[in-house]
């Protein structure tokens, strides 16, 4: 079965959050909703999110980018 590792990256290239692996890309694309609070610093607001889909061996089959807006 493959597995689904979201991270959710920022304007500086830098993973500013990993979630642990899924079952499907719909509910790893679930983790990626946030609400951010009145007033949020923009510089640190994630600017797109990578989804990594491996298969049994830990071996890469996919890569998903969407853009964070």
């Amino acid at each position: 079965m493959h597995k689904f590792t979201l991270i959710n990256w920022s304007q500086y290239s830098k993973a500013s959050e990993q979630f642990p692996p899924c079952n499907s890309l719909q509910e790893a694309m679930a983790n990626a909703k946030h609400d951010f609070p009145y007033n949020w610093d923009a510089n640190y607001h994630e600017e797109y999110t990578q989804v990594i889909e491996t298969n049994d061996h830990d071996e890469i089959v996919n890569d998903y980018y969407f853009v964070t807006l």
